[in-house]
């Protein structure tokens, strides 16, 4: 028993335990954190300006409602430190998981006290050996997880240390740790609930007393609402809920949605107890929507009343398995998407803090059921699930090692996950693009298509999937052996995209820029005049279609428009050109001026127009327009143009001479 005193055992064990993972690559959403997050990049220089901003602020320069400056703080540190080398950060997690497992041991030890040190160890060593931390310790965008959960774990700690022994520098430690918990994941805050709890159960005291000695920890809990709400001024009206990410936003009806949720909540509970099968994503479809007659829905509804049942009856009756209980609902509540969805319907990450208080609660259960005679079963049953876990550990820390690996084994436990089936084709993509042989980028794009078929057949509207359908076949055609090849190639991607705009009406400027390049493609392959000038007609239309349009895309309309000789569209598009983009005004003017060349002259009047109308300060250009005017033969409103320029500018001699001569003309 001894061994397991010593730190040393814990952060040890914890270690090689994840030894496998320090030289993984960054998976999934790592990049956001780390190499694509500007804040981040900007080194240990950046901090202050991450206090300033919300989460994803350095990624999107948008400002979301998340806050966990100190998360991404120690990103810029590492940026700084080591360069963001992902090796260097997956050691910082396993270091981070390791801190944890060991202050989470020395605050069981202080609440349960000296009598039940083997329950204690058992807790930690459960909670250390759990499958279900794979995610956190192996992704690295999971550190904010890990953060608040140390954070708090070791606020807890001093706190207890505090009922104890009552230094002062105990409780403000404890005050100060709690803050930082809360910026490192906001989830953390409602752990503000187990400072009374641990009194309570660490002390026999009234509840007066207890509120009163925990009251203190109000402070940080406000102050980081208060300076979340300063620092996120910005941020008006969250965004809707993404169905793709949470299939619960698709609910018709509050008892469909809760049925739902039960049944999702079924699925947290198995993971916790048994998690043989785990995946890094469970979004639409993997859990339909379902009614309160489905059996997963209540195992869900019966789990959930059986844990407000232990926590009511725990805090009753002074058991620690309420205190379980409560851990596991505070930490849980924000994520449940009971009382607000999130982009998430499932995570395994959301299960790193509750699942400690559903093995104190199992711990204690069967230490209370299974008498000291049966002492056997016991340790044969703690031994069944240690070798498990450790196995299980390993071998599901082992998927993340890189991308690839991670999305083919989402696949094969989540195959109705459209993220799952989405993001392994795009993993095909990025290979194939990396690939320098062509048979075997042909052999990752036919894969990273089949994926995309999958994902499409999951759910239709899913505007990422046609944007990179476009994107392989243009690529898979870049690379055919023969032009009718490539042709059949750019025409499977066009079917996709024009189906994603003209049929789903999805907008997303990368939709369109895929689009505009395979049409380019097909024009330049196509000998047949009729073929071309229908492509340039598509390409005119679908233009006009996008709502966010860029100068490069005006101009792309523009210059397919010149060729149709479509000259009164040609007129209109140049003019909102114009209106949308004033520092393309020179373009306008070449237009005036190739109108002209073809003696176009009421077409060439008619740009110069907008463009006096737009820039009347430009005296040459109001020139131009008068001359104009008079090869037309509006020779009055020609002189009344000239009249005006010459009242703003009587020293024009160009335009006195061609004022003069009219007027002569005239009269």
């Amino acid at each position: 028993m001894k061994i397991f005193e010593k730190w040393w055992f814990w952060i040890g064990f914890s270690f090689l335990l994840y030894a496998n993972t320090i030289n993984h690559a960054y998976t999934i959403d790592d990049m956001i954190v780390v190499k694509s997050n500007k804040l981040t990049q900007e080194g240990i220089g950046g901090i202050s300006e991450i206090f300033k901003h919300s989460y994803l602020f350095g990624y999107n320069e948008r400002e979301d409602e998340s806050y966990r400056p100190i998360t991404l703080s120690t990103f810029a540190i590492e940026k700084s430190v080591f360069d963001s080398k992902s090796s260097a950060s997956h050691f910082i997690q396993v270091l981070l998981y390791a801190l944890c497992v060991l202050v989470l041991f020395k605050f069981l030890q202080n609440l349960f006290g000296e009598e039940r040190q083997k329950l204690v160890i058992a807790i930690t060593l459960l909670f250390m050996l759990h499958p279900i931390h794979t995610e956190v310790v192996a992704n690295v965008k999971s550190r904010d997880e890990l953060l608040s959960a140390l954070f708090l774990f070791s606020s807890l700690y001093f706190y207890s240390r505090w009922i104890l022994f009552q230094h002062k520098s105990l409780l403000i430690g404890s005050l100060l740790l709690f803050f930082a918990a809360t910026l490192s994941k906001e989830t953390a805050v409602l752990g503000v609930l187990l400072f009374p709890a641990t009194y309570y159960y660490m002390k026999t005291a009234s509840i007066l007393d207890v509120v009163k000695k925990s009251l203190l920890f109000a402070i940080p809990f406000l102050l980081y609402f208060g300076i979340r709400a300063m620092v996120l001024t910005d941020v008006l009206i969250q965004d809707p809920i993404d169905p793709v990410a949470n299939s619960l936003a698709l609910a018709q009806t509050n008892s469909e949605l809760f049925a739902t949720n039960f049944s999702i909540f079924a699925k947290y509970l198995q993971l916790t107890i048994l998690p043989i099968q785990m995946s890094w994503d469970y979004s639409i479809s993997t859990f339909p929507l379902v009614p309160f007659s489905n059996w997963q829905s209540l195992i869900g509804l019966l789990g959930l009343l059986v844990l407000l049942g232990l926590f009511a009856f725990g805090i009753i009756k002074r058991k620690l398995f309420g205190f379980g209980a409560l851990l596991f609902i505070s930490t849980f509540a924000l994520t449940s998407n009971f009382f607000f969805l999130i982009n998430c319907n499932l995570g395994e990450r959301f299960l790193f803090m509750p699942v400690l208080g559903i093995i104190i609660m199992a711990v204690l259960g069967v230490d209370a059921i299974v008498s000291d005679k049966t002492k056997a079963l016991k340790i044969g049953l703690f031994g069944i699930f240690v070798v498990f876990f450790i196995g299980r550990t390993v071998s599901r820390s082992a998927d993340w090692k890189n991308n690839l690996a991670i999305y083919e084994s989402g696949i094969v436990v989540s195959p109705n996950s459209i993220k799952a089936h989405f993001n392994l084709a795009t993993e095909y993509l990025e290979q194939g693009n990396r690939t320098v042989n062509n048979v075997d980028k042909e052999s990752w794009f036919k894969q990273s298509i089949d994926e995309f078929v999958v994902a499409k057949n999951i759910y239709t509207n899913y505007v990422n999937i046609y944007e990179n359908m476009g994107f392989v076949y243009a690529e898979y055609g870049k690379i055919a052996s023969t032009k009718e090849q490539s042709i059949d190639l750019y025409n499977k991607g066009l079917l996709e995209l024009n189906f994603a705009i003209d049929s789903l009406k999805l907008d997303k400027p990368s939709l369109f820029q895929n689009k505009y390049f395979i049409l380019e493609q097909l024009i330049a392959l196509q000998e047949s005049p009729k073929v071309k000038n229908a492509l340039m007609v598509d390409m005119v239309r679908t233009v006009g279609l996008s709502k966010k349009k860029s100068a490069e895309d005006y101009q792309r309309q523009i210059y397919y428009l010149r060729i149709l000789k479509e000259d009164d569209q040609l007129i209109a598009v140049s003019k909102e050109l114009l209106a949308n983009f004033p520092d393309k005004k020179d373009y306008l003017l070449e237009l005036s001026q190739e109108f002209f060349n073809q003696q176009k002259f009421d077409k060439s009047l008619e740009l110069m127009t907008i463009f006096v109308n737009q820039f009347p300060a430009d005296l040459s250009a109001k020139s131009n327009k008068g001359m104009l005017l008079e090869i037309v033969g509006k020779k009055k409103e020609a002189l009344k143009v000239y009249e005006e320029i010459l009242a703003i500018d009587p020293n024009q001699a160009h335009t006195r001479n061609l004022h003069d001569k009219l007027f002569q003309t005239i009269n």
